[in-house]
């Protein structure tokens, strides 16, 4: 059997497996695809948390967790309307105008020097007098105390009517909270038509809500390591549109969480130990919320509205005794059944919208203009009549490269187990450590694919779908397999044909005789 076989000759013998596998991540029939790639990207991202977090915990003076998230529940509101306390004047959602301006105020006290309201302000309500309360108070505490205060301008700050600009005008900065057409990264800043919003210029992009408080951040602390993020937009490589690809951090533990949350933290440990356990549970299934209903603790430390207002001595969580205190950003959000912004991150259990913007916060002051980005190289087919449809050019190389890849080491190995082009020749494997070997090959292949991209702080993009097209590739190493055995017993066969036949004992070959 010839070793050196041909590309064609592979690339028709298994054409229907490279069919498959391309219609299963370019169709992608019932989102099997898309399911597969975002399961093992969360894997992924699961195994390298418990990094991520040394490295935000190690920070030094330049540490990036210095991230804070404080949820507006529904508890914090019944308890602060009481007639006992009285510190609010709503006892519902939504909080009067003067209510979000004491809260500021209490974050102030508490040693945060920037805040971030992850709720958006549309209009001004009629039947609240307290608007221009808050507006003075926001342009107070630009102005004079040196706080940096940025507002949410929803999904479009063309949304954003009139009657609500003194307001936003009054903060320190504006962001995105919502977007659409980035999948599961996370975008740094977007461009709206001319003539959007009087509050936006004409051609400027309006940053995403981590970035604006990211720049608020930089620009009030002077905080060394602080980047212009526009030249990350221009990597090699990069999908169209750009985002980042979050890391996020393991549970928190559950001292730097508020009581009320009832959650618990994972074991600490060293970050080996803890991806050799998360290894192990990635292996057996998806991981899950604990059986007797405590639920696992946030990956970012969390109060809620309730503990910033508490007066009793060591009541907050979140308070820290540093030799060198640092500077804290509170990130405001609201946790309410009524809200239903919650979303699935990779760590089990679902989490309210304010904690992707925080996450983004830590990313962007960890790394800065060098966050994780994805990697990808697609076409747009708009100008073919399909507007929204893209197609992966970096996979449509990279399957079938993997596949001979993958197929050219199964020849080598079925050769190295008979004993090919050795003079003393290769005790044969069984056929469970030959199979064994097999997937080990597939394994690390897909294993080098992730560990190059992250070194450079890049993920495989779509190239995460082809650890799913993995049935296809055993299914292809099975066929070559049975093929090569098929030409080795054609090579017998044909010898039994000739004159000179292999021999047995002291001589190599015999004639056959008439």
């Amino acid at each position: 059997m010839d070793k050196r076989i041909l590309f064609l000759q592979i690339l028709r013998r298994h054409w229907l497996v490279l069919v498959v596998g391309y219609v299963l991540v370019i169709v992608d029939p019932f989102g099997i695809g898309s399911s597969t790639s975002k399961a093992i990207s969360n894997a992924f991202d699961r195994m390298v948390s418990p990094f991520y977090s040394s490295h935000l915990a190690a920070g030094g003076e330049d540490s990036a967790d210095v991230v804070d998230v404080i949820l507006i529940d529904d508890h914090s509101i019944r308890t602060l309307s009481h007639e006992d306390n009285g510190y609010l004047t709503a006892n519902d959602w939504p909080l009067a105008y003067s209510d979000h301006g004491l809260l500021i105020d209490a974050l102030r006290r508490r040693g945060y020097g920037t805040v971030i309201l992850d709720i958006t302000f549309y209009r001004a309500r009629s039947t609240d007098d307290s608007f221009d309360f808050l507006v003075t108070r926001l342009k107070h505490l630009r102005d004079n105390a040196g706080m940096s205060i940025v507002l949410s301008a929803g999904s479009d700050p063309g949304e954003l009517e009139p009657s609500i600009h003194p307001l936003v005008k009054a903060a320190s900065g504006l962001g995105l909270a919502g977007w659409s057409g980035h999948g599961d990264a996370y975008p740094l800043e977007k461009v709206f038509p001319d003539g959007t919003s009087v509050l936006i210029p004409d051609g400027v992009a309006v940053p995403t809500l981590a970035v604006a408080g990211y720049r608020a951040y930089c620009e009030r602390t002077k905080r060394s390591g602080c980047g212009g993020l526009s030249k990350a937009e221009e990597a090699l490589l990069a999908p169209e549109p750009a985002g980042m690809h979050l890391k996020w951090g393991m549970p928190v533990e559950a001292e730097r969480v508020a009581r009320s949350l009832n959650c618990q933290s994972s074991e600490s440990g060293l970050a080996w130990f803890e991806l050799f356990f998360i290894a192990g549970r990635n292996m057996v299934g998806p991981e899950t919320v604990n059986s007797e209903g405590l639920r696992v603790c946030p990956p970012v430390p969390t109060a809620t509205m309730n503990d910033v207002f508490c007066t009793e001595p060591g009541c907050y969580p979140l308070s820290r005794d540093e030799e060198t205190p640092r500077e804290r950003i509170a990130i405001v959000g609201v946790s309410l059944p009524s809200a239903r912004d919650l979303f699935d991150p990779p760590t089990p259990g679902r989490l309210p919208g304010v904690y992707l913007h925080a996450e983004a916060l830590r990313n962007l002051l960890l790394h800065g203009a060098d966050y994780v980005k994805p990697m990808g190289l697609s076409l747009s087919l708009e100008s073919f009549g399909l507007p929204g449809r893209t197609l992966p050019l970096d996979l449509l190389v990279a399957w079938p490269a993997l596949f001979i890849a993958v197929v050219c080491g199964v020849r080598a190995s079925v050769n190295w187990r008979w004993g090919r082009g050795s003079p003393s020749g290769h005790s044969e494997w069984s056929e469970l450590a030959m199979e064994l070997f097999e997937i080990l090959i597939v394994l690390f292949l897909l294993g080098i694919i992730y560990s190059v991209t992250l070194s450079v702080n890049r993920t495989p993009g779509s190239l995460a779908e082809l650890i799913g097209l993995t049935p296809l590739l055993l299914i292809a190493i099975r066929k070559e397999r049975k093929e090569m055995e098929n030409e080795r017993i054609s090579s017998l066969g044909w010898l039994a044909c000739s004159i000179k036949q292999p021999a047995l004992g002291r001589d190599a070959v015999h004639h056959r005789l008439p």
